[in-house]
């Protein structure tokens, strides 16, 4: 009889320190969600990889006007200090740069169409090029018809009374980024715009800036 009444004592003591259905559901509940949101970082961190910035929040490009090129730079860098970056004659847009904090190797600029596709018009001496406070060119590449950088600067200047730039060379908004069109026809008749695409260690693209 003793021996009954401490096996129903004991029995009852257990169930009263027992965790409650409703709490345990609780607990489960909660460890899911944080090995669930532990899982989402561990992937998005192997899925965007370094380059996961969106250049957006890093460069914007200010307004762009329209103009002819006055002064030759025939494509070509040297070690002379150069002025301008288009082709004599050719018609161009220069566009400041409002802010930015990547390099002259994170960026790379296409002019869209209405439709949104790139636009292939353009003429054998089509360009981008940026110049520095004192007109000299500091980067340039030639595109052809299509006015799109697939790749980076194919050269950058080596003015004689600056610095010689590179890749890792500071893309501030003391530069300017000159258009050139590849020929003497007009471009604003059409609704054209500029994107900049991130590379390296930036993403995605920038909002279409308006070319007037």
């Amino acid at each position: 009889m003793n021996s009954f009444g401490v096996s129903e004592r004991s029995w009852r003591k257990a169930r009263r320190g027992a965790v409650s259905p409703i709490i345990a559901t609780i607990l489960l509940v909660t460890i899911a969600v944080v090995l669930a949101a532990v899982l989402y970082i561990l992937i998005s961190g192997l899925t965007h990889g370094p380059g996961s910035t969106p250049i957006g929040g890093a460069f914007a490009a200010g307004r762009a006007t329209p103009g002819t090129c006055a002064a030759a730079s025939a494509q070509t860098l040297g070690a002379a200090a150069m002025t301008g970056g288009c082709k004599a004659g050719d018609f161009v847009y220069t566009i400041t740069i409002e802010s930015s904090t990547v390099a002259f190797g994170s960026a790379l600029f296409e002019v869209k169409t209405s439709s949104g596709g790139v636009f292939t018009g353009g003429g054998a001496s089509s360009s981008f090029a940026v110049l520095d406070t004192a007109g000299h060119v500091a980067a340039i590449i030639v595109t052809g018809a299509t006015i799109a950088m697939t790749s980076t600067w194919s050269g950058y200047g080596l003015p004689t009374s600056a610095p010689t730039y590179e890749s890792a060379t500071p893309l501030t908004n003391l530069y300017t980024v000159v258009i050139d069109g590849g020929s003497s026809t007009t471009l604003t008749v059409q609704e054209f715009t500029l994107v900049t695409l991130g590379r390296v260690s930036f993403s995605g693209a920038t909002n279409p800036v308006p070319l007037p």
